[in-house]
Parts: C-alpha cells; structure tokens; sequence
C-alpha cells in the first residue's frame, strides 16, 4: 500500500521556518519540503516599487493571500496583471515570469504557497522577455 508522502502526522511551527529563496520584495520562509512538494509563506515587502521578475522554473504554485492586497504583472512584456487580496487563490505555471507590488496592507502582506515540482524553487530574472 503506497503511504504518500508521509509516514506520519507532523507540525511546524512558526518559529521553525527556514529562510527560503530571497526576491527582492519578497521574503520567503520554507514550513515543509518533501519529494515533489515544497510548503510556505511569503511576506511581501514591495511596496514602494514592484518585487523582481522571477519564476517557480520546474514548479506549479499556488498561492492563498492571507492579508494586504497586492498587483501582479505578468505576460508578454509583462503587460497583464490582476489583484489578489485576503482570502483569494492565485496558480502560477512552471516558468511563468511575473512580480508583485503591493496596492494596501502596509507592512502587513503575507501568503502561503504551496509548490509542486523539483529543482530550484525561485529563478529571479531581468524581466519578462518577448
């Protein structure tokens, strides 16, 4: 019988994170990385210019905005955007360029994320390309 990825009931807690991936505007901790998945939370520090471009290289995400309010920019010539506050769902595809920048929350803008994949977590990048 295959058990998963776990072998039994665990926890993190808070003050057990590990400083994850840095882009600037945005500081990551790591909660849980096991086999294809990679678990935890992000606060957001952009607010007075746009975080860097970056991708999830061989990873999907899926991130749950915990508080604040941000902007993402994505897409050819990183010219879409939507915005995403407390309680809302964003998924990003491997290798999709984007950023962010934070529209209210202050200082106060965090999610958790969820990874699915393998390799480097993070690839900060000039900008969207063509």
């Amino acid at each position: 019988m295959d058990r998963g990825l776990f072998q039994q009931i665990g926890f993190v807690k808070a003050d057990q994170l590990v400083d994850g991936p840095l882009t600037p505007g945005q500081n990551r901790k790591k909660a849980l990385e096991t086999g294809p998945l990679w678990v935890g939370q992000c606060h957001v520090t952009a607010l007075d210019a746009p975080s860097q471009w970056h991708h999830h290289q061989e990873f999907d995400s899926v991130m749950y905005m915990l508080s604040g309010r941000i902007r993402v920019d994505y897409g050819r010539d990183g010219k879409e955007s939507f915005e995403i506050g407390k309680g809302d769902y964003a998924y990003f595809p491997r290798r999709a360029i984007h950023r962010c920048q934070i529209i209210e929350g202050g200082d106060d803008v965090h999610y958790v994320f969820v990874r699915v994949g393998e390799g480097e977590t993070v690839v900060n990048v000039d900008g969207p390309g063509r």
